[in-house]
Order: structure tokens, then C-alpha cells, then sequence
């Protein structure tokens, strides 16, 4: 059947069927194409706590002695004395964790026979060796005097003095070889180099050890560092030679006065903080290396020292874990955590700009851009984006 259409009317049918056509394989193929939705990323979170009232700044510190020493043998043989030292019952027994040593004594001993035995074998190469330069010299001399009256050869003249070269020689190899002996036989000794305590020791009497077998681990606790960490905006304000003050839970509460005696130019690249090293005399002793105490740092908190930061809507001072704080991809100098939020019943991180305080232990405090309650994401923060879905887990 033939149709009579008008040209255009004609051409404009023809194009319908075509677009239509065209939107229903689009239609077909955009289904057949669409990405599936990716798998929701495993975190934990944590919800937003109060912090009470923000007096003054206080950071948690480690104890660590002013010097710590690693003594090992440079020698190898049997361990035949350990030092005896009264002990708290004044009976005597070898040194252990805890016995008090000075620079100079004598720790422990090796065996000195094997020692004692190459000192007195390169002893006596060096007395051979002096006998013989004794000899080559006269031999020297002589022919010194028959080649100036025209009596030997000078070849002969030269061999004697050549005999002569090689007996200084030898004398100054045996002379090296006696103090290489002397300095073997001195290291069978382990003395102390300082004036400290015993934290541990390695061996035994009877052991058998090598050269550099640890033996013991001393300490110097006449006085202690104190080291913490504070973030960027408290970095700047603390100088070497500043005075502070901590205070010890293990000791009552006991305050100690000490100064900084170093700051940190960089911040550990894991939890973004500065350490920062107190030293404290420790004249008593009361001080233990891997006590943890509490370092205040009043006046230091800047003009805004004295405000106390809040989350929104809240009068409380809210922290949150330094881990769940990052950085935004469009703002180097910014932080912002991700928040646990719920979207088309689908949970999903939610990306929150805040604002920062000051460092309190392993958390931080916040000035702004949190609630009280909300679950901030604290392991997987570097893992997620915005709008991401993901699952929490225990």
C-alpha cells in the first residue's frame, strides 16, 4: 500500500521512529553498562566526648633516663667473675637489676689466660726484636768504620745498613703486636663508664661469649627527660630553657620542676605531633625509667589560651582521637574528619571541617564543627571520602 504523504511529513515520521529507536537502545545499553555499587569500606568510629573544662594545657609524658648504655665484651672467652656487691641484706652477691655502679669499676671478668698468654708471647717478640736492632746497629757501626778506611766493600756497607732497617722495623711490629696484646687483655674486663644503675643484665658466670655479646644495660637517673608531644599551634610557643612543671600519679601527685632542653622541627608523621624533651633533676632517685606523668603548661596556651573550645551547640570542651583528624584534599592547611552518617538507609562518611585546639594525650580538642554524640571515624579515616559508604565495624 502506497502512502501519500507530503515529503516533509514523510521525512518527519522517518526521524521520529529514528529517535526513538535511538533512546530505546541507549536506554538499553546505559542499563547494561551502569558501574555496580561499590562495597562499603570497613571503619571504626568513636563518638564525640565531652572533655570537662579545659584549665590550663596538660600533656601525658614518658620517663626516660638522662643516659642509657648498652655494655657489651670486645673480647670473646668464659665468664669467670661477676662483681659482688653488698646486698640489701649485706651479705654479698654478684651485681644485678638495680645495684648502683661507678665510673671506672669492674663489672666482670673473662677468663685472662688466653690473654695473658699472647701478651706474653708478643712480650717476648718484641725483647727478640730489640736484641736484634741491638745487633744489626753494631753491625752497622762497624762496617761504618772499614768503609771509611777503604777496609769493605761498600755493597756490604749497604746490606748492613739494610739489616738495620728491617731490625727497627721488626721492633716496631712487635711493639704493636705487645699493645694489641695489653689492650685484649685490659678488654677481658668490662668496667662502667658512668656513674648509674644496673637496669638489666645478659650473662652469667661460666658463659661463654663472643666479641660484642651485650652483658649489661646501665642507666643514668641523676636526672630524667620528659618527653611529650604537642601539636603545630604549641610548637612555636615552647623555647629551650623554658620552665615547666609534672606531676607524677605513681609518686602521690608529687610535682617536679624542670626545663626544655630540646624541641622537635618536625612532627612524627603519624599522630602530627612535636616532641618536645624536658629534663629534671632526679638527685633521689624517685624517678624510674617508663613512669608516665602529666606536664602542665599554663600561660603557654596563646591569646586564646583562656577560652575554652566547644563543640556546636554545646558548652562542653568535645575531643576526638588524633588518628581521626586529616587533612582536606583542597585545603593543605585545614583539618577535617570524617563522621558517620546515615543517607537512603545506607550508612556513609560524611566529610566535616573543624577547628582544632590543643593536644591532650592521644586526643585533640575541638573549637568547632562537631556535635556532642556524633561518631567520628577514627581507623579508616585515610580510606574513605566524601559520601562514601561504609560499615562499621566492632
Amino acid at each position: 500500500m502506497k502512502l501519500n504523504l507530503p515529503v516533509s511529513r514523510k521525512t518527519l515520521v522517518v526521524g521520529v521512529m529514528i529517535l526513538v529507536i535511538a533512546l530505546a537502545v541507549a536506554a538499553n545499553t546505559f542499563s547494561k553498562t551502569k558501574p555496580p555499587r561499590s562495597a562499603p569500606v570497613p571503619v571504626r568510629v568513636k563518638a564525640v566526648e565531652g572533655a570537662g573544662e579545659a584549665s590550663g594545657l596538660r600533656y601525658s609524658a614518658n620517663i626516660t633516663p638522662r643516659e642509657q648504655v648498652e655494655l657489651a665484651f670486645k673480647v670473646g672467652g668464659y665468664v669467670r667473675e661477676i662483681v659482688a656487691v653488698p646486698g640489701p641484706d649485706g651479705a654479698k652477691r654478684e651485681l644485678r637489676a638495680g645495684d648502683k655502679v661507678s665510673r671506672g669499676m669492674v663489672l666482670a671478668r673473662l677468663d685472662p689466660q688466653d690473654h695473658a698468654a699472647r701478651a706474653n708471647q708478643a712480650r717476648a717478640a718484641m725483647e727478640e726484636a730489640k736484641a736484634s736492632l741491638v745487633q744489626a746497629q753494631k753491625d752497622f757501626e762497624r762496617s761504618q768504620s772499614l768503609v771509611a778506611g777503604g777496609y769493605l766493600a761498600k755493597s756490604e756497607f749497604d746490606r748492613s745498613q739494610e739489616r738495620l732497617g728491617v731490625a727497627r722495623a721488626k721492633l716496631d711490629g712487635a711493639r704493636a703486636q705487645l699493645e694489641q696484646a695489653n689492650i685484649q687483655f685490659a678488654d677481658s674486663q668490662l668496667k662502667s663508664p658512668l656513674d648509674g644503675v644496673v637496669a638489666s643484665r645478659s650473662v652469667e658466670h661460666g658463659t661463654l661469649v663472643s666479641s660484642g655479646t651485650k652483658a649489661f644495660v646501665l642507666v643514668d637517673l641523676s636526672s630524667v627527660k620528659a618527653v611529650f608531644g604537642v601539636p603545630d599551634t604549641m610548637q612555636a610557643r615552647i623555647k629551650p630553657g623554658s620552665p615547666l612543671t609534672v606531676v607524677v600519679d605513681a609518686l602521690a601527685g608529687r610535682e617536679f620542676s624542670g626545663k626544655v632542653t630540646a624541641v622537635s622541627p618536625s612532627a612524627d608523621p603519624k599522630s602530627r605531633v612535636f616532641d618536645i624533651e624536658l629534663t629534671i633533676p632526679n638527685p633521689d632517685a624517685l624517678l624510674k625509667d617508663g613512669m608516665i606523668a602529666t606536664v602542665r603548661l599554663e600561660g603557654l596556651g596563646g591569646q586564646d589560651a583562656g577560652a575554652s573550645p566547644t563543640a556546636e551547640g554545646s558548652s562542653t570542651v568535645a575531643s576526638v582521637p588524633l588518628q581521626s583528624v586529616v587533612r582536606p584534599p583542597d585545603d593543605p592547611k585545614g583539618y577535617m574528619v570524617y563522621v558517620a552518617a546515615e543517607k537512603d538507609g545506607q550508612t556513609v562518611a560524611q566529610a566535616r571541617r573543624v577547628e582544632l585546639g590543643d593536644v591532650t594525650g592521644r586526643s585533640v580538642l575541638v573549637r568547632g564543627g562537631l556535635k556532642l554524640g556524633e561518631r567520628v571515624i577514627t581507623a579508616g579515616a585515610t580510606l574513605v571520602n566524601d559520601g562514601a559508604a561504609i560499615i562499621v565495624v566492632p
